[in-house]
């Protein structure tokens, strides 16, 4: 009897891989994880994209759909090297067996094509991108007139530093950190909110919160954080935590959201899962949860694994679908909307950070690229309203600021500190006059503004 249950994982494990030629191919496409971050490898037009690689499979079970991590044990894995050891000396594969696989395969392959064509409008308004002295950028400009938050959702798994980076993230870039979780138990006792019994409730009994309540939560602390009178910074980022964490997450973001956001796109902190245990054990020491335990924390990753995985795959699909969609047109230089960013998170805390500065930089370039060509805009047109309005204390120059049609190219940007920006470029005011222009640009309560310029006729 004991020789029997090493048989069947070997048969199973044999099957399953005997599908990889036939179906597994297309299957790894979406579910292979470990994309890490190295800015300093990528091309220029994939840029603070990710690498791919397929080290590991993970799947999402068909019906797990729970808004909050569900109570269910952690089954152990096996290594490359035990599976080849296994394929040598396992008996033939059942037909059933692979009929099985097969269709857990396609399933799964399904959904996330579905999910990705459902969410193929996720980032709102955002046109395709576009070029300022060949920088790819989007045009946030429609944000701004529609008052449309900018959105970015921050996953991995438990223990990967999602915290400690969002953390680095708000002091360095001012953007405003939200976690649904949090919403939902402070919403529950606020007075003010219609929902509120049905809300606590839900968390008294241990159910699943309805989503549209948890949206209808997070758009109203957007709102009240776009809305402050006092506030040092406009047009900030909202980090959403741990959100979308399955297939229903983003269904009900699709059917309540996209009128009131648009999702730049996502950080996913990847992480082992013995790397992940050992840094959960170590914060249970000072940390006084009740979930930092190991039983906790791999109920916590088996679920990240089966539900979220699939859901930043899918993302990764609509901004495959995009950039397609994009290139076809021909309107503009192809590229995406949405940028997924896959951030290795075994390192240290500053190893993290910068691979973090790096993708949050691009994100914030397209406010601060945006603001610079209006500006240019402005300045061709004779627009004094709109430049008065982009630039803080700075007069108009008529010798290379009156209404006039220039190109602009070699354009560079140095982001410091999260909210101070050099932009510089060549630009041709006028025939016979060309200048390297350099802008420094401030993020303040109206959002990015030019503080000061400088320019060096060329040759």
């Amino acid at each position: 009897m004991k020789s029997f249950i090493p048989a069947v994982s070997m048969a199973i494990i044999a099957s399953t891989t005997t599908l990889g030629v036939a179906r597994g191919f297309n299957f790894a496409k979406h579910l292979a994880r470990s994309r890490t971050f190295h800015p300093s490898t990528l091309s220029a037009s994939r840029r603070f994209r990710g690498v791919c690689s397929t080290s590991s499979f993970h799947r999402r079970a068909a019906s797990s759909t729970c808004f909050l991590s569900p109570d269910e044990t952690v089954r152990g894995g096996t290594s490359g090297s035990s599976t080849s050891t296994a394929l040598s000396s396992a008996p033939p594969a059942k037909s059933s067996t692979i009929s099985a696989s097969s269709s857990s395969s396609d399933n799964a392959d399904d959904e996330i094509e579905q999910t990705a064509h459902t969410a193929l409008s996720i980032t709102g308004s955002l046109p395709p991108p576009l070029n300022f002295g060949g920088l790819p950028y989007l045009d946030t400009s429609s944000l701004t007139s529609n008052h449309a938050h900018r959105v970015l959702f921050i996953l991995g798994g438990p223990g990967a530093g999602k915290g400690t980076q969002s953390e680095r993230i708000v002091d360095t870039y001012k953007c405003v950190h939200l976690s649904v979780g949090d919403l939902l138990r402070t919403g529950a006792e606020r007075a003010d909110y219609e929902h509120a019994d049905q809300v606590k409730k839900c968390l008294v009994e241990g159910n699943i919160v309805p989503v549209a309540l948890s949206l209808g939560l997070l758009r109203i602390a957007m709102d009240e954080k776009a809305d402050e009178e006092d506030a040092e910074y406009g047009s900030r980022i909202f980090l959403v935590d741990g959100f979308p964490r399955n297939y229903d997450n983003v269904q009900g973001w699709m059917e309540h959201m996209p009128s009131y956001t648009a999702v730049l796109g996502s950080l996913v902190y990847n992480c082992p899962m013995e790397v992940l245990e050992a840094r959960i054990m170590t914060r249970a020491e000072t940390s006084g949860r009740s979930d930092d335990n190991l039983d906790s924390a791999r109920r916590r990753f088996d679920t990240f694994q089966k539900q979220t995985e699939p859901v930043v795959r899918a993302l990764e699909r609509v901004e495959e679908l995009q950039s397609e969609k994009n290139s076809e047109d021909g309107s503009t230089g192809g590229g995406s909307q949405l940028n997924i960013v896959n951030i290795d998170a075994t390192g240290t805390v500053e190893d993290v950070w910068e691979a973090t500065e790096a993708a949050m930089n691009s994100y914030v370039r397209n406010d601060i690229l945006t603001a610079n060509s209006n500006l240019l805009k402005a300045i061709e047109e004779g627009d004094i309203e709109t430049f008065a309005d982009l630039c803080s204390e700075l007069e108009v120059d008529p010798v290379y600021e009156g209404p006039t049609k220039s190109s602009v190219s070699n354009a560079q940007v140095d982001i410091q500190r999260g909210i101070k920006a050099i932009v510089s470029y060549d630009r041709e005011v006028k025939e016979g006059l060309s200048v390297r222009e350099t802008r420094e640009w401030k993020h303040g309560p109206k959002g990015w503004k030019c503080v000061s310029v400088s320019r060096e006729e060329l040759s």
